[in-house]
């Protein structure tokens, strides 16, 4: 490849001669000037937007990016390049302020003249390098190998516009008034200037023509490959928003509806398409000074189509503006939201906080609210989410149990979201009765027989697994209930079920000091999991989503309690996590691998296990793993060492894929695959070992493995190919079959040899194993 490059480097200095020449020889500026002088308004544009970046006092606090640059966008519109020529193309930051200031926002003309040099300089930077940095060379702040964009190496530069906002909009600025927002009416510049600027059109059909030579050679030289895989266009937009409790920032991406090589122009138009993009509702809530008119719209509309990949950063649930955030995420498409609960939620009003907290989860998790904060109960709460959220990221840490209350307490009832994963925070704490109450909130969301949540796919990561971690587990899933100390010491066994309380309930958090009398109110009649003492009167305490535990203040506000043993319960089997990934800092000691996985694992399908620290290895029994999980069909281990032993589990365990990477031992493994009376040695698809560097195993191991390799299965082929599809059509009823009655046509009239002969090529080509030995 690095030949290819220096091939192509040296292919397009000869056709770019003469701007390199122009670019280097002080004798030749004017040439150069004279050639870009179309451009020379718009370069005077850039200068004055790094002459205002220069000018500003920033000032690293939350509260002066909160107020004086709210929101900043990256921009990256960049054409597509071969696979494996990336590296053809150099980046570049420019810093484009936007001021906010409602005198020079009605000055809309100077706005818009800014995006036109956006747009018509992203375009140069593809056409010629050269000119491109001897025009913007003193607006370039930050760039990769600076020093190496001036040298023939590069064909193109890869501009990054730091577009940024300067201070906040004012109640009378049309964003305030809601509706859709796009990036350029942020930015002051909503209009297309190649709908209004015959100036601009002209400059534009100008890189045009040039571009049409750059890819005329790009194109040639690509004709010479034997094959060339090209690469999917950058559109994205990079954004952060600089709200004072909970600043959040995200990913915008444009999928192009091209992909052909010939269409490369298409970075002409694609960064409008970017300006002109929706800008996510939780930028629009930090641009603004007043926000009821756009809590008003969004209320009242649906959430935004674009699915986008939100992180919120280190938030103060104590601080103003939490509910409107709420709002605003509510009304974003999160494909993909990391939420930080790192930070106490207690530090600051504990009380306060909570309740923040509490809202954002319920409203985001649950996708409802059933309580509101007793001090304001005729605030304006946030609305809940209405869409799905594929994966859902949290951080855990701190000394605090109430993240890992509120979060478990809202999961567990949960319907949208598809694929959880956790940060048990093992790294930053050392707290182990810390340690095993989160273990038991999350066992009780996700695996008691109460849990209602459809998450099926979770990842759990800095695992700190010990003794005490699993009996905490144990109790959860025997009770279907958290971790409580309320009742330690006592000699009665507490009795558990549920309990119905009415609309105006009052219930007080467990997790608050005795000093806080902050409580809370339920707007609605709730049926809660409780846990109660039946010989001691108002002795309740209930789970309450995002808050974890509450008493009730009053018994008077129970409408009818159930215990456990008058309710249906679930079956634990009929739902739950399928695909299960643990990465473990560290294990106590090693049967506690099957010990949990005894506890949580019976519903997996696919399973994967790795230490992910050095020096601390464990060994694990294969048949503890299929006792365990009887169903699972995909197992990957990392930095285990692996013992297969004679068992009848083992034995009648149907794994189909296995992948071993780092182990240090391999026994029994090749004795397995060898044996017809183990399932293993008939199903198993694919096994792919990966032996670490130092470690020496036998030859004839890797043999005996290796013999493995292509063996026939006792199994059919897993998906349908092409021709067994085309069969599969072929016995259904076309669209032609409503002109017909049902006695008429029969579709297995339709199938003749060659359908027929698809069929049984199919069911009599049976699946071969594949063994990988790295």
């Amino acid at each position: 490849m690095q030949a290819v490059h220096v091939g192509l480097a040296a292919h397009w200095r000869c056709a770019a001669a003469e701007d390199e020449f122009l670019s280097t020889s002080h004798s030749a500026t004017s040439a150069m000037e004279s050639k870009w002088q179309f451009l020379q308004p718009w370069r005077q544009v850039l200068r004055d937007c790094k002459a205002l970046h220069d000018s500003l006092d920033v000032v690293d606090s939350r509260d002066f990016r909160a107020s004086h640059l709210p929101v900043q966008a990256s921009i990256r519109c960049w054409p597509a390049l071969p696979k494996g020529y990336e590296l053809l193309g150099g980046r570049c930051t420019i810093p484009v302020p936007f001021p906010a200031d409602a005198a020079i926002r009605r000055d809309r003309v100077k706005l818009q003249r800014v995006r036109e040099a956006m747009e018509l300089f992203n375009v140069l930077a593809t056409v010629s390098r050269a000119a491109f940095l001897e025009l913007l060379s003193e607006c370039v702040v930050v760039a990769d190998n600076f020093d190496d964009l001036f040298t023939p190496d590069y064909i193109f530069v890869l501009p990054v516009w730091e577009c940024y906002l300067v201070g906040r909009l004012d109640s009378e600025n049309e964003v305030t008034k809601g509706g859709v927002v796009t990036w350029g009416a942020l930015f002051g510049c909503p209009e297309d200037p190649m709908e209004y600027s015959p100036e601009f059109r002209a400059a534009m059909q100008r890189l045009k023509e040039m571009r049409v030579q750059v890819n005329s050679m790009l194109g040639d030289f690509m004709g010479r490959q034997v094959s060339a895989e090209w690469r999917d266009p950058c559109n994205v937009v990079e954004w952060t928003a600089e709200h004072l409790a909970i600043p959040t920032r995200g990913v915008q991406t444009m999928t192009s509806e091209t992909t052909s090589p010939a269409m490369i122009d298409s970075v002409m138009c694609e960064l409008s398409v970017l300006i002109g993009a929706q800008a996510p509702a939780s930028v629009q809530l930090c641009t603004v000074m007043e926000t009821t008119n756009l809590l008003k719209t969004w209320e009242y509309s649906p959430p935004s189509s674009l699915p986008l990949s939100v992180e919120t950063m280190r938030p103060v649930f104590s601080a103003p503006g939490v509910l409107q955030l709420t709002t605003a995420l509510a009304n974003m498409n999160l494909a993909s939201l990391r939420l930080n609960l790192d930070e106490g939620i207690e530090s600051i009003e504990p009380g306060k906080g909570l309740a923040n907290a509490s809202a954002l989860l319920t409203a985001l998790v649950c996708g409802s609210h059933i309580h509101q904060s007793a001090k304001d109960v005729n605030a304006a709460a946030s609305f809940p989410y209405r869409g799905q959220i594929t994966d859902f990221e949290v951080t855990l840490g701190g000394n605090s149990t109430i993240p890992a209350a509120g979060l478990c307490s809202a999961i567990v009832g949960s319907s949208l979201i598809r694929s959880l994963t956790l940060n048990m925070g093992t790294l930053s704490d050392r707290n182990p009765v810390l340690n095993q109450i989160r273990w038991g909130w999350l066992v009780y969301a996700l695996w008691s027989g109460v849990s209602r949540s459809t998450i099926q796919c979770a990842k759990l990561t800095n695992i700190h697994l010990s003794r005490a971690s699993v009996n905490a587990i144990a109790d959860a899933l025997r009770h279907s209930y958290p971790p409580s100390n309320r009742y330690q010491g006592n000699s009665e066994e507490p009795s558990y079920g549920y309990v119905d309380i009415k609309a105006g309930a009052v219930l007080r958090p467990s997790a608050l000091g005795p000093a806080d009398n902050t409580t809370v109110v339920a707007s609605r009649d709730w049926r809660c999991r409780a846990r109660y003492n039946c010989g001691v009167n108002n002795d309740l305490e209930v789970v309450v989503p995002g808050f974890g535990l509450c008493t009730l203040v009053c018994s008077g506000d129970i409408i009818e309690c159930a215990p456990d043993d008058t309710v249906r319960r679930q079956d634990v089997e009929s739902r739950g996590i399928r695909s299960l990934s643990l990465e473990f800092f560290q294990i106590e000691t090693p049967t506690l691998v099957g010990d949990l996985l005894a506890l949580i694992g019976r519903s997996l399908r696919s399973l994967s296990m790795g230490i992910f620290w050095t020096g601390r290895r464990r060994c694990v029994m294969l048949k503890d793993v299929a006792a365990a999980c009887p169903q699972l069909q995909e197992l990957s281990l990392l930095n285990f060492d692996l013992v297969l032993s004679s068992h009848d589990k083992l034995r009648n365990w149907g794994v189909r894929k296995l992948s071993i990477t780092g182990s240090e031992e391999l026994t029994g493994v090749a004795d397995h695959l060898k044996d017809p009376s183990c399932r293993m040695a008939r199903e198993l698809e694919e096994l792919e070992i990966t032996i670490p560097r130092g470690v020496k195993v036998s030859t004839n191991t890797i043999q005996a493995l290796k013999s493995h390799h292509g063996d026939y299965l006792a199994i059919t082929k897993d998906r349908l190919c092409l021709s067994a599809k085309a069969a599969m059509i072929s016995v259904v009823d076309s669209n032609n079959c409503v002109k017909h009655s049902a006695d008429k046509l029969i579709a297995v009239h339709r199938l003749d040899e060659i359908l027929l002969g698809f069929i049984f090529r199919f069911a009599a080509t049976p699946k071969r194993r594949i063994v990988r030995i790295n």
